[in-house]
């Protein structure tokens, strides 16, 4: 799919016309109610699920802006590579261009495993840190820190050094509860999709008017890679287990469920085997295959995760299944309104020259 799809003044308009169908929809303004004439619902008697809102549709960078910031350093500089990786997509406005005044930023790192952070199973907390700050210096009201963890919440939070981070920088983490799910769907138009009226933990997103998502660099046994569209797999509630046998399918749903202000890979330490929980030293290795510390900011999802696969993993994008998966299905919610970049082939911004690489 082509990156430049739609241009600067469509992605207004339909930003401007999914803010007023927000607000008719009602819940905070913070949810669209399709309007769906799906069979399968009709058939059911059920009202549409919920349809999360574009994050991404405010934000409308220029048709010339980077869409891929890859920032590198010979050592842990998380603050000057998190202001470098964020500053390459933008170099007058920086994070301003994604955080203004009065938002409420939701940050989701991936949080799922009780580990500490020289293993590289979860996202370092001197990212979280940084953008936290950034986004308090962007003008944010508030910034809440999200995740489900597949093991204890209190203890993964607390193992990983992001609840200490959170608490430092004044930034709220919001633990999940039962209440706190609601069914969504992933809707692209007409086709297969797995995540089809699953539940969701709606409750941080339902006060946020920006996200962002903040992932590890892994490997991992089931689906080959766990980088920033794998990550809002940690906000699914539900049985996940059961989606394992479809996990390219779902991941690829994730990229059409979830339209971020903004995504980043966090290959400070990246997990090049035996993942997703790792456990060994020997596993982890700085900026993986490229052997120094490298943070990755995009407003490409899709492409973020190919750049990393390849460059980080050391492995061909090509064969990561749900990256054509998720191409697909972005091109055609883009064509139903949504309005985020999803281009598997990362090389088609390097052509364009709309991905910036500096050393810190």
């Amino acid at each position: 799919m082509g990156s430049d799809r739609l241009t600067r003044r469509e992605c207004l308009a339909r930003g401007a016309g999914a803010v007023l169908a927000a607000g008719l929809a009602g819940a905070g303004g913070y949810w669209l109610r399709e309007r769906s004439t799906d069979a399968h619902d009709a058939a059911r008697g059920q009202p549409p699920s919920l349809v999360l809102r574009d994050y991404f549709a405010p934000v409308t960078p220029p048709p010339d802006a980077p869409r891929i910031s890859v920032a590198i350093a010979d050592g842990g500089q998380f603050e000057a590579l998190v202001r470098a990786a964020v500053g390459g997509l933008d170099r007058e406005l920086g994070m301003r261009r994604f955080v203004g005044a009065g938002d409420v930023v939701l940050i989701k790192p991936n949080v799922g495993f009780d580990r500490p952070p020289a293993m590289g199973a979860t996202t370092h907390p001197e990212l979280v840190r940084w953008v936290v700050r950034l986004c308090r210096a962007a003008g944010a009201r508030e910034v809440l820190i999200a995740d489900h963890p597949i093991e204890s919440p209190e203890a993964c939070f607390a193992r990983s050094g992001i609840a200490r981070v959170a608490g430092e920088e004044g930034a709220r983490i919001v633990l999940a509860a039962s209440r706190h799910f609601t069914r969504v769907s992933a809707r692209w138009g007409s086709g297969q999709r797995v995540l089809e009226d699953w539940p969701v933990f709606v409750e941080p997103l339902r006060r946020a008017t920006k996200l962002i998502g903040i992932a590890p660099v892994k490997d991992h046994n089931l689906s080959r890679a766990s980088i920033t569209l794998k990550n809002w797999y940690g906000l699914l509630g539900g049985r996940r287990n059961q989606l394992h046998q479809a996990i390219h399918e779902v991941i690829s749903d994730l990229a059409v469920l979830f339209s971020p202000t903004l995504v980043i890979a966090d290959g400070t330490r990246v997990m090049l085997a035996n993942g997703p929980t790792g456990g060994r030293s020997t596993d982890v290795r700085p900026g993986g295959m490229l052997g120094r510390p490298v943070v990755v900011a995009a407003t490409d999802p899709v492409a973020c995760d190919a750049w990393c696969y390849e460059n980080l993993l050391g492995r061909d994008p090509a064969e990561l299944t749900y990256l054509g998966l998720a191409r697909r299905k972005v091109a055609a919610a883009a064509a139903t309104g949504r309005c985020g970049f999803g281009e598997s082939d990362w090389r088609v911004y390097d052509r364009r020259r709309l991905i910036v690489t500096t050393n810190v």
